[in-house]
Order: C-alpha cells, then sequence, then structure tokens
C-alpha cells in the first residue's frame, strides 16, 4: 500500500507532478533507503556544482537548471547521461539487501555531518549576523541548500550600498532598504545579517520554502524586487487561484497536474505587467527599467 501522498517522498521531499522530481528522477515505489541514498547523492552532487559555479564566477545559474547534472561529475553518482531511472539503481544496490544496513549507513553519514557541521560552525563569525538571530537559526539558514541557491540569484543582482535619489526604497545594502527597515544601520549592515533578514522575512515567513525547486527562487528574488505579497500573488495569479497573498494549501495544490512551464511563463508575464503598471504611476523609476527587465529576463 502507497502510504505517501502523490507529491511526497517518503523522507517528506516534494517531488513534482507524478512523483518526478526536478531532475527527472522518478521517486514512484522508492522506500526509506531508496531515498535516503537519493536524497545523499542528490546533495553531494549540488554542493559539487556549487562549488564549480564559484570557481568560474558564475553566480546566475542553478545545478538544478545545469545541463547533464548528473553526468558531468566525476564518478556520475551511479546516474547516466540517458537513462537516469535505470541507472539510479547503482546507488541504491549497495543498500538494497538489507534496510538496517541502509539506515546504518544513513546514520553513520549523519554523524560525519554533524560532525563537519560542528567543526564548520567554529569558524562561523555569529557576531556578523546581529544578536537577534540565534546560532541555531543561523546553522539552519547556512544548511538550507535551496535557500543558498536562490541567494546566489539575488546577491548578484542586489550588489551591495545603493543612494540613488530616485529609489523609494531610500538607501539600500545587500538587498535591505531603509525605507522598510528603518531601524537598521543600512550603511554599516554586514552581508551576513542582510542574508538573515532575507532569509526570516523574505523565504520562511511567506512560506516561499514550501513552493516545489523550480519557482522557490524566481519568487523570492521578485519578492525582493516588488516585494511581499506582491510576488506571490504573481504566481497565485499564474496558477490560477486566489491571490490573496499568502503561501497555503490551496497554493501548494494548485501545482499538482499542471505544466510547470506554463506556470512558470505566466509568472514572468505577471511580473512584467506589475512593473508596466508601476512605471505608468510613477515614471520617475524608469531609471531602474532595464535593471529590472534584465533581471526578470533571467527567469
Amino acid at each position: 500500500m502507497d502510504i505517501y501522498p502523490k507529491n511526497i517522498s517518503p523522507l517528506g521531499y516534494q517531488t513534482g507532478v507524478g512523483g518526478i522530481d526536478s531532475y527527472g528522477v522518478n521517486h514512484n515505489g522508492f522506500t526509506n533507503q531508496d531515498e535516503i541514498a537519493y536524497q545523499m547523492a542528490r546533495s553531494k552532487r549540488e554542493q559539487d556544482l556549487i562549488k564549480q559555479y564559484n570557481s568560474q564566477g558564475i553566480t546566475s545559474n542553478y545545478p538544478q537548471y545545469g545541463t547533464n547534472f548528473w553526468g558531468n561529475s566525476a564518478n556520475n553518482y551511479g546516474f547516466g547521461n540517458s537513462n537516469i531511472e535505470n541507472n539510479i539503481t547503482n546507488v541504491l544496490n549497495p543498500m538494497s539487501n538489507n534496510l538496517n544496513k541502509g539506515v546504518q549507513y544513513a546514520q553513520n553519514n549523519l554523524s560525519s555531518m554533524a560532525s563537519d557541521v560542528n567543526q564548520t560552525s567554529k569558524m562561523i563569525d555569529y557576531s556578523l549576523y546581529g544578536n537577534d538571530f540565534s546560532k541555531e537559526f543561523i546553522d539552519n539558514m547556512l544548511g538550507d541548500t535551496r535557500f543558498q541557491h536562490a541567494m546566489q540569484r539575488t546577491k548578484f543582482n542586489e550588489g551591495g550600498f545603493a543612494n540613488h535619489p530616485n529609489d523609494r526604497g531610500g538607501i539600500t545594502n545587500y538587498g535591505i532598504s531603509s525605507k522598510y527597515y528603518p531601524k537598521e544601520d543600512i550603511i554599516n549592515i554586514t552581508p551576513q545579517r542582510a542574508q538573515a533578514i532575507l532569509y526570516r522575512d523574505y523565504w520562511l515567513k511567506p512560506n516561499i520554502n514550501q513552493l516545489p525547486d523550480e519557482f522557490a527562487d524566481i519568487v523570492f528574488d521578485d519578492g525582493v524586487v516588488q516585494g511581499q505579497p506582491t510576488a506571490i500573488i504573481n504566481l497565485q495569479k499564474a496558477l490560477g487561484v486566489k491571490p490573496d497573498g499568502l503561501i497555503g494549501s490551496q497554493t501548494l495544490n494548485a501545482f499538482q497536474n499542471k505544466n510547470y512551464d506554463t506556470i512558470k511563463a505566466n509568472f514572468i508575464r505577471n511580473v512584467h505587467s506589475v512593473e508596466d503598471k508601476y512605471l505608468q504611476k510613477d515614471p520617475s523609476q524608469k531609471v531602474f527599467e532595464q535593471g529590472h527587465r534584465n533581471r526578470f529576463n533571467q527567469y
């Protein structure tokens, strides 16, 4: 009996329509040990690609959108270029004979990961994030790979300090503006603190973290540009649900049995429509138009 909902893997991973995730892997029929093996391989592969991108100065691309996602690794992690589904057994076979063996394998790896986290935490200067963010919060943020993927795009687009006379947001730094954060020392804010604020207010609070991989980063980035809940409303209109600016079951369920490419195209159209209306209302903002258009076209 399949005890997991259609789009939820045994470990709670959102797999997308038909149980197929954003990398083209079909999770239907996966056991817990299958999921453990796959997620470990996937996480390791993502980290490898992030390092490769960073070393090449690439900040606007993401692993899930890279070509030959599994195939361009040194050992392919058991996944071939042409037939991911069949070759996935190369990763799963070492643990397929015994559930206890699989659990032990996971426990050993988790223990190793915990050790790595402890070592890493010793090198983190938590004071750079401000006293109002706990160590646990910061560790969770730094370990949230989906958010870190999203931040690569937003950080590249936002840049650092800006104080344009036409900017209605006032002084901005690393995506944080004096208009919306009047109590922050915008001039001297650290990139670490700015990231923590964005994680709290633009990723977790509006539930962007619950969106599918294909939409989390672009809705997050649009929220930094056009504000929340405008970005969520842009998405909800693309999904054909009530545009209330709140991500809940109505919005999340609307992804089922929908074509992601169509949703994305509609979302981008809505983003441009909002920009058009904004510029018509306030022509002084046209100085930022080309930068915004270029940013949106990356979606």
